[in-house]
């Protein structure tokens, strides 16, 4: 028998996948929904099954074999080797094997030094503007990039700060944003409709900078991504994209398109602890905006640093 797992945006997309691959016969063996996409095991008992398929695998296991070491970058010319080789095989091999390259070393083959690379992501003017629209997708650490920038601007800049939360779909999420305002003695609104934000008109003007924390499944909620993109085009709102590094490339892009609606100014990356350093500089590389902060932790305020403090690190 014959497994392969499939991710598709939906089940009729997955379906069509697994008979175009795996025929008639595939059966499923499990479905999980994770985010949103939909992760698909499929089977086939014909023995005979697409051999391209198979040889596909036998690349992706060499490719994986060959480059997953901490030594990756040394080895770019016998990547490039393994691609030219690839010449002659099937169609979707080929095409696997240019978009790989060119996805991931593109811009790491073009710039002079991970220092140089860091340079000219820096977003120098952070934080500038009175209200701050956090956004991003779900699971990216928004709410506690939130309450680290409150505090960084609290404490370190004795800043008047509010936070407001739009986000009160998830379970909890009101709850927990008030207790940690209420720890640091900073003013908490919670807003679930237009009239809140128009009650809350007057109160907003007498601090200096107020953060609104905003749900990560914008999409399916039209009303609330209506008045969040109607904040976003104020001149003095900033508006910062939360990108969390331990997710793949493909959500990350997924995610940056759809934000990018939000006139995005700068964006923060989160989870930088979990990744290794060629990881971090590849989607570094990736992110078509500047970055203004890096987080690397749970611990608040401490865990947040800004882009630029990684250059003495890695000139080092």
């Amino acid at each position: 028998m014959y497994m392969k797992k499939f991710i598709a945006p939906d089940l009729q997309t997955g379906w069509i996948k697994i008979n175009e691959e795996l025929g008639e016969d595939a059966i499923i063996i499990s479905v999980k929904e994770i985010g949103d996409e939909f992760e698909i095991i499929a089977a086939s008992a014909n023995p005979s099954i697409k051999e391209e398929t198979k040889e596909n695998y036998t690349f992706l296991e060499k490719l994986k074999s060959e480059f997953s070491s901490e030594k990756d970058i040394e080895n770019l010319e016998n990547l490039f080797e393994v691609a030219l080789k690839l010449k002659n095989t099937k169609a979707e091999i080929k095409k696997f094997a240019s978009k790989y390259t060119y996805k991931s070393l593109n811009h790491l083959t073009q710039m002079e030094s991970k220092t140089q690379l860091i340079k000219n992501k820096i977003y120098p003017k952070k934080l500038q503007r009175k209200f701050l629209n956090i956004l991003g997708g779900i699971a990216t650490g928004k709410t506690t990039t939130v309450v680290k920038l409150a505090a960084n601007l609290k404490f370190n800049q004795e800043k008047n700060v509010a936070i407001a939360s739009f986000d009160f779909f998830k379970v909890g999420g009101f709850e927990n944003l008030k207790k940690f305002c209420e720890i640091m003695q900073v003013s908490f609104f919670p807003i679930k409709s237009e009239k809140d934000l128009i009650a809350y008109k007057d109160d907003f003007e007498n601090f200096d900078h107020v953060l609104f924390d905003t749900p990560g499944n914008l999409k399916s909620l039209e009303d609330t991504a209506s008045l969040i993109s109607f904040i976003s085009q104020s001149e003095n709102t900033e508006n910062i994209l939360v990108v969390s590094l331990d997710k793949k490339d493909t959500v990350i892009e997924r995610e940056i398109s759809y934000f990018s609606k939000f006139n995005i100014n700068h964006c923060i990356l989160t989870k930088y602890d979990e990744v290794e350093e060629m990881e971090f500089l590849m989607t570094l590389s990736n992110i078509p905006y500047k970055v203004s902060f890096i987080t690397n932790g749970l611990n608040i305020p401490s865990d947040i640093f800004e882009l630029e403090n990684l250059l003495e690190k890695v000139e080092a």
